[in-house]
């Protein structure tokens, strides 16, 4: 699936600007995990409920430093992939780029390092699916399968050092949730420290193993299950462009992955010129145009008849 895309698709926005959309993302996203920190007990399911969601964004932030999206500057990308992005999501940034990359040239293949999409989740499945996520086998499995293809791939940064960084960074952000604790307990370093460690391993800890690992999951499923024989495919994978409003957009579609099948068409456009990409593409093939969100797509896939994927792929890893 090949367009022409003219040039000025391809420019990238000053870094200033990109830097700033960041900040505030990321000031949004953790929000709710520095809010349980001073709230009471009661609040936490809110918030771990929220910061779960919202989390799944900064992991499609993660994506556009993978692709050198974010900022002009290369190293840049790199910087904030290795040291912030993967870091926060427990994740080697240089690894999930290699699998990332292996994604695009083998979708829809058995080679395709991404088999979430593969999920069967009619009927009651989705509802195993959901308390699999909830009891946190999902995310052993993710990691099972991502420890695998890291084992396997010697030049993909397999060595200890973005364990490092993760250790370091996960340090400083429970250190900032500690000094939070204490603006709710002043003089009190024991409920402030009880404060702070119970807000780390369930609001953010559990949240990212849980709610986040499920939001991804949905979204590759909507992405690039196959539905109808109308759907753009590849191989075993469909392309979708998914419209999204403004809470599915933070969710599921953030950062142009709403606009995911032209992503796939054109991986060298940055996210922002990825509407107006797509409504030029749709107008030679329609079927690219947004139609159904990721929602409604989910539960097309939750209730369809028959299983539209093969039964021998390995559905169990993620």
């Amino acid at each position: 699936m090949k367009s022409a895309v003219s040039d000025c698709r391809y420019t990238k926005r000053p870094d200033i600007i990109s830097f700033a959309i960041v900040i505030c993302h990321t000031l949004l996203v953790f929000a709710p995990v520095y809010l349980a920190a001073v709230v009471s007990f009661w609040w936490l399911p809110l918030c771990w409920f929220t910061f779960g969601f919202l989390m799944n964004g900064l992991l499609n932030l993660m994506h556009e430093a993978a692709h050198y999206h974010i900022f002009q500057w290369r190293k840049a990308n790199d910087i904030i992939g290795r040291w912030f992005l993967g870091p926060l999501a427990v994740t080697d940034f240089d690894a999930y780029r290699q699998r990332h990359w292996d994604h695009h040239r083998y979708l829809g293949e058995t080679t395709d390092p991404k088999v979430t999409y593969h999920q069967d989740v009619r009927g009651r499945r989705m509802l195993f699916h959901i308390m699999s996520c909830l009891l946190l086998r999902e995310a052993w499995l993710k990691f099972q399968h991502q420890h695998k293809a890291q084992a396997k791939e010697s030049s993909t940064g397999s060595s200890t050092t973005w364990m490092i960084r993760t250790m370091l960074v996960q340090l400083l952000f429970a250190t900032s949730l500690f000094g939070m604790a204490l603006i709710a307990h002043p003089i009190g370093l024991g409920p402030a420290f009880i404060g702070a460690t119970t807000t780390y391993m369930v609001v953010y800890i559990y949240g990212l193993g849980s709610l986040t690992v499920l939001a991804a999951n949905i979204r590759a499923i909507a992405e690039h299950q196959i539905d109808t024989n109308d759907d753009i495919h590849e191989g075993m994978a469909a392309l979708r462009n998914l419209p999204c409003n403004f809470l599915t957009r933070l969710c599921f579609g953030a950062y142009g992955f709403g606009e995911h099948a032209t992503h796939h068409a054109q991986p060298a456009v940055p996210y922002y010129h990825l509407p107006k990409t797509t409504a030029t593409m749709a107008k030679r093939d329609p079927r690219l145009a947004p139609a159904d969100g990721y929602l409604i797509t989910l539960w097309r896939l939750i209730w369809r008849p028959s299983p539209s994927v093969s039964s021998n792929l390995d559905v169990t890893t993620v």
